[in-house]
């Protein structure tokens, strides 16, 4: 019986064979390369807000998401700081201690800076002068042109709790009964019904409020009882957070968006 030899060109292609699977076996002998380590994921920046304070923050018609002033803002922020947004709904009276509690980052409602509040929470640069007005049915407003005319007689008067307008009419109203309410929307229903005269809150709600009740409800603009600056509320300790936030307001300010998210909200109210 005969061998048959190899040709050059058949050893070549068994050496060849031979090297890649010895190749392919040291292969699977090395340990895997370890994962490259990924990035920390951006933490979201958790807005707190109160749905009814329009035409800041608003749940409008049907949407589940809120809509607003504030919610324009905060929108553009979060891009600014390149972290996710969560909007979190809350009462106007839980939005302080849900912010010093750590339950939310910062406080974008229409919020008045005030010397009290700002013991306990630190204010950002302001955005947009406002001041407290007077919201009136239409059958009573004849009577009155200014917010404190409606204020010199024994209208009964509603307020929300724990705002610029409940402090200011329990040290300055003497003439009728005053309704505290635990929200704007019960007390404009309210006056809407009339179980109340006039409802006093911040003018660019006042605004709002009587252009969506027209024919039912009046405003009582000006001169305004107060003069009020709204801003953004943060942690005292959190001074990096705010001052991130005051260089995106100054530059959107510089650029115009300040200005036209609000005229976009409220055509005919002067922004700061």
């Amino acid at each position: 019986m005969t061998t048959k030899r190899r040709t050059p060109v058949a050893r070549v292609a068994a050496t060849a064979i031979a090297l890649m699977l010895l190749a392919a076996g040291c292969a699977s002998s090395r340990p895997a390369a370890p994962p490259q380590p990924q990035a920390p994921a951006a933490p979201e920046l958790r807005v707190g807000v109160t749905l009814d304070s329009p035409p800041f923050v608003m749940q409008e018609g049907q949407q589940i998401s809120a809509v607003g002033i504030e919610i324009d803002f905060a929108k553009r922020l979060s891009h600014d700081l390149r972290r996710p947004l969560r909007v979190i709904a809350l009462t106007w009276a839980e939005l302080i201690p849900a912010l010093l509690g750590g339950q939310i980052d910062v406080i974008m409602s229409g919020m008045t800076i005030t010397r009290l509040r700002s013991m306990r929470v630190a204010f950002g640069d302001p955005y947009m002068d406002s001041g407290l007005s007077v919201l009136i049915r239409n059958r009573l407003g004849d009577g009155f042109t200014t917010p404190a005319q409606a204020l010199d007689g024994t209208l009964r008067i509603g307020v929300t709790r724990g705002t610029t307008a409940d402090a200011y009419i329990s040290q300055n109203y003497t003439g009728g009964q005053v309704f505290p309410y635990l929200s704007n929307s019960d007390g404009v229903a309210d006056l809407v019904q009339g179980r109340v005269d006039a409802f006093v809150t911040d003018a660019p709600m006042v605004a709002w409020f009587a252009s969506a009740h027209d024919g039912t409800l009046r405003p009582l603009l000006r001169p305004l009882l107060t003069e009020e600056q709204l801003g953004w509320g943060f942690r005292p300790q959190d001074e990096e957070l705010r001052a991130a936030a005051n260089a995106s307001l100054a530059n959107w300010q510089a650029d115009g968006f300040v200005d036209r998210t609000i005229k976009r909200w409220i055509p005919l109210y002067k922004a700061r």
